[in-house]
């Protein structure tokens, strides 16, 4: 349904001094208005809406709060009791960390706040998960009492996801085995050539004899 707090208006019946209680006696910072109609200051997501008081009565105790964060209570305190403001409540101990109260100059209660380690001011729960949330800060506060407070869990650190492994690169083919080149048939060495024998001259045939006279 919701999904931030945008603006606490105040209702001021000195709209002049009221102006400068919240922007020069606590600081915050002007970031917008319209003449003395109204004039916003800003500090986080939260702004405070500072008009002209309409006809009525403040409530004493019964009304809405504005409540300021702070890093240091005490000195933060101090600082302001220098500046002629009246911590009317306070410091005070509550689950959630240390408190303490000052008026606006209309009365209004401003509550300044510092969050405990169990409760910092930057830490935000789903609305699903308010219960559990309750449970664990509740658990720790008692190991606290008790001394035995846990060191506070560190955050699971992010795996990192598995490298993917380099895909294989396919084995070279095996050369097919050469076959081998047909052996060349090595030539008979020539041998020594068979002499001729010398034919056998033919028996020489017997002259004929000449006759006599």
């Amino acid at each position: 349904m919701f999904v931030a707090l945008r603006r606490v208006h105040v209702a001021a019946s000195d709209f002049s001094r009221s102006r400068r209680f919240y922007g020069e006696t606590l600081g915050l910072p002007e970031i917008g208005g319209f003449e003395k109609d109204w004039v916003e200051f800003g500090l986080g997501p939260v702004l405070v809406k500072l008009t002209p008081l309409r006809p009525g009565e403040v409530p004493a105790r019964n009304q809405v709060a504005l409540t300021l964060s702070t890093a240091d209570l005490e000195a933060c305190l101090t600082a302001l009791k220098e500046r002629g403001v009246t911590v009317t409540r306070g410091p005070l101990e509550e689950f959630t960390g240390r408190s303490a109260e000052i008026l606006d100059p209309d009365g209004y209660r401003i509550i300044v706040f510092h969050s405990s380690d169990l409760h910092p001011d930057e830490e935000y729960v789903r609305m699903s998960d308010v219960d559990e949330k309750v449970k664990e800060k509740i658990a720790l506060l008692r190991a606290r009492e008790k001394g035995k407070a846990p060191a506070p869990a560190k955050p699971a650190p992010v795996k990192a996801a598995p490298a993917k492994a380099a895909p294989k690169k396919p084995a070279p083919a095996k050369a097919a085995p050469k076959k081998p080149a047909p052996k060349r048939p090595v030539p008979k060495k020539a041998g020594k050539p068979t002499p001729k024998k010398a034919a056998k001259p033919a028996p020489k045939r017997p002259a004929p004899k000449k006759a006599k006279k």
